[in-house]
């Protein structure tokens, strides 16, 4: 059982959680350890991280003519912290993998909001899955303190959305490709969220009316109906940024004809969980009922409690 007793009570309740979630899903041992290890990593990471803020005008401006408001930004990230952070996250990585672990997991749930956790999960094969991810992240973390990877381009590439430039790195340097975006990706988190609540009731979001985040610019990880009114909010699983977002309109292609948006639930989750569908682009998002908007260090955790959803998507030839 995880120790909790030196942690601060958010960390603990959302490993809390956690524990729970182990509990009823055994299959999802691997994500669930490394999330419960990475996460007092990520929240130390978080409380050194330097503010950053806009002039007000400067982001109403950006937001109105539909732009990120961290995108082109001289932002204050740290390289050294977080280097320090990407290699602390492979070390977790390489330590869960090294007692014998179920190979259905949902890895992709802690990227940057385009999860593949139904297609890991149809890959799976046998239990040494844990092991080979063990040894790829000391491969990457080797690269990383012998200076054969570069951690700044990869970082850059991430923010405008390059996957091109990650699997031509790791190609050549043979790496992992998914499992270094995943990574660096999670590195990244601390500095994003921590902007993020820089501008939390002084940037109003609610105007937003784009399916990638006003923040960060990141695709959304998920829909929140939330409150006693029921107004559908979209959130960002990178940045936690939280904004409104029409009902019937998707928010990946933007297409609001009734006829091709659908929902799919499951038996007695209807009340709590649901998919909707673009029968337009295919894609998909899942949608959680919720009275108060869900902290930001268990998004995660939802996107794991949901796994099977991945798979009706999956299924039914949805992807997100």
């Amino acid at each position: 059982m995880t120790r909790t007793a030196t942690l601060d009570p958010q960390t603990t309740a959302v490993i809390n959680r956690l524990n729970h979630l182990a509990g009823q899903k055994p299959e999802l041992a691997e994500p669930i350890a490394f999330y419960q290890a990475a996460l007092p990593l990520l929240r130390q990471a978080q409380a050194g991280v330097e503010p950053f803020a806009l002039p007000l005008e400067t982001a109403r401006n950006k937001l109105a003519a539909g732009i990120p408001l961290l995108l082109g930004e001289d932002l204050p990230l740290d390289p050294d912290r977080t280097r320090d952070l990407f290699s602390r996250l492979c070390r977790v990585v390489e330590e869960v993998g090294r007692p014998a672990r179920s190979s259905k997991n949902g890895w992709g749930l802690f990227s940057r909001g385009q999860p593949d956790s139904a297609k890991l999960l149809q890959q799976a094969h046998n239990g040494n899955e844990a092991a080979l991810r063990a040894a790829a992240a000391g491969q990457i973390r080797r690269a990383v303190e012998q200076k054969q990877l570069h951690l700044l381009p990869i970082w850059s590439a991430l923010a405008v959305g390059d996957y091109f430039l990650i699997e031509q790195t790791t190609r050549d340097l043979k790496l992992e490709a998914e499992l270094l975006r995943t990574l660096a990706q999670t590195s990244l988190k601390p500095a994003l969220r921590a902007w993020a609540a820089g501008f939390k009731g002084k940037v109003d979001l609610n105007e937003w009316r784009r399916g990638q985040c006003p923040v960060c610019g990141s695709p959304a990880a998920l829909a929140e109906i939330q409150g006693k009114e029921g107004a559908r909010h979209l959130r960002c699983g990178m940045c936690g940024a939280d904004w409104s977002y029409p009902r019937l309109k998707c928010a990946f292609c933007a297409h609001e004809n009734y006829r091709s948006l659908g929902y799919l639930t499951v038996e007695g989750e209807e009340e709590k969980y649901s998919l909707q569908t673009c029968d337009a682009c295919r894609h998909y998002l899942k949608v959680v009922v919720t009275f108060e908007p869900t902290p930001v260090d268990l998004l995660p955790v939802e996107d794991l409690a949901t796994l099977h959803l991945d798979l009706i998507a999956a299924e039914r030839g949805y992807s997100r």
